[in-house]
């Protein structure tokens, strides 16, 4: 059966599983193209190194395609393939910092600075860019990752509790704390712009 990527629904995805789960290797190939841009796009609001997100992603699918029985009785294949990619990446984060190959100037993480945010920082760029560059410093890893969940990939409250690993309230009390200090910083109507940012 053939899927037009965009258009899936919910049921579509878990059919496209059962039959990847049966053996199709076209079911297969559409769940990648299905979640490795956003899987991409999460892993660059993580502040990670591009070679580092394309090897996360990379090992996720290989791992699924090996053992596709983990996919068995999973019915959120979205919040499955988000929490397994920034399981793998963290790792693959605490692996490089553990083996030494970042040296001590280099940043790294949700709260270190990337080759995007550098370019921002040292362009003579318009009032919007330096606005945003306020914003983006002013939150700290989990404020950052929460945004992203919530406003950039839609999910739940519940569903960033499981792939952050903590409670439903914690991370109620994140994302309300978080907008409030974006509000701080200036007008309610600049927040667009910022979630903007994070999606670009």
């Amino acid at each position: 059966m053939k899927y037009i990527i965009d258009d899936l629904k919910s049921y579509d995805i878990i059919q496209l599983r059962d039959e990847f789960l049966a053996g199709s290797e076209s079911a297969y190939a559409s769940i990648y193209k299905l979640y490795v841009t956003d899987l991409y796009a999460f892993g660059l609001s993580l502040r990670a190194k591009s070679e580092m997100i394309e090897d996360a992603i990379h090992d996720i699918f290989v791992e699924i395609y090996t053992h596709r029985h983990y996919l068995q009785g999973v019915d959120n294949i979205k919040s499955y393939f988000i929490t397994s990619f920034r399981n793998r990446l963290f790792y693959l984060m605490k692996k490089e910092l553990s083996t030494g190959e970042l040296n001590e100037n280099e940043n790294y993480g949700l709260e270190e600075k990337d080759s995007e945010y550098n370019w921002i920082e040292n362009e003579t760029a318009n009032e919007n860019e330096k606005f945003v560059e306020q914003l983006y410093s002013g939150l700290n890893a989990n404020q950052r990752e929460a945004l992203y969940h919530r406003f950039v990939e839609g999910l739940s409250l519940d569903e960033i509790a499981i792939i952050m690993k903590i409670n439903y309230q914690s991370v109620k009390n994140l994302i309300h704390r978080s907008i409030k200090k974006l509000k701080k910083v200036s007008a309610v109507s600049f927040l667009i712009t910022f979630l903007i940012y994070l999606i670009f």
